[in-house]
């Protein structure tokens, strides 16, 4: 079955000084705009466009039985780049995300309504809507440039170039989801069995150094 890509944009979350944002048509902003293109992706969705928005933050975080590895890494990625969700700049990320992303789909919330969201990509192949995704761009996966937005470029080229099958390079198991918990706060409609699901998390590829 073929499934038509969506309009893509990400976050590369921080400080408002310190965010950046790219999309799937080449743009590129910070902060400074990125409101304005939070509206211009809420007037797709409105148009019945797909449109599939990644915060490049752990957006999830396990829930797990064991208490001696309650804060250990999510596997996949994290334990290739041994960047552990809950350590350094994985919990700086976090920190700043569960507030980000409240305001990002507020802002979505007050101009598309409450159009209907999932982290699920069969559920988003199957009915449209806005997808919500984890970026993870570490280490060698950072651009050369060290922009906010640069870094955000590189997690949109990653999903379109491996959409639409999305295999999550970091393992599902049980979770938290934050995306989710900020998507009900603010009004979008998304099934309340999504809180349990970890997110589909799409790497960036390795830049090469001139």
């Amino acid at each position: 079955m073929q499934f038509k890509a969506p309009y893509v944009f990400c976050v590369d979350v921080g400080s408002p000084k310190n965010i950046g944002w790219a999309n799937s048509e080449g743009q590129f902003g910070t902060g400074d705009d990125i409101g304005e293109a939070l509206d211009r992706l809420s007037d797709l969705l409105r148009a019945g466009r797909r449109v599939a928005l990644c915060f490049e933050a752990p957006i999830w975080t396990p829930v797990r039985n064991d208490l001696d590895r309650i804060t250990a890494r999510r596997g996949g990625l994290e334990a290739e780049y041994n960047r552990a969700w809950s350590a350094g700049a994985g919990t700086g990320a976090l920190g700043a995300a569960l507030a980000l992303m409240p305001w990002c789909l507020s802002r979505i919330a007050q101009r598309a309504g409450p159009v209907a969201t999932t982290v699920d990509l069969q559920r988003f192949h199957k009915s449209g809507g806005l997808f919500l995704w984890e970026a993870f761009v570490s280490g060698a996966m950072r651009n050369l440039e060290n922009t906010h937005y640069g870094d955000a470029k590189i997690a949109c080229d990653a999903f379109v170039a491996k959409w639409p099958d999305l295999p999550s390079e970091i393992p599902a198991e049980s979770a938290l989801n934050h995306a989710v918990s900020s998507a009900i706060a603010v009004g979008l409609t998304i099934d309340l069995d999504e809180l349990k699901m970890a997110a589909c998390v799409i790497g960036g590829t390795a830049v090469a150094a001139n």
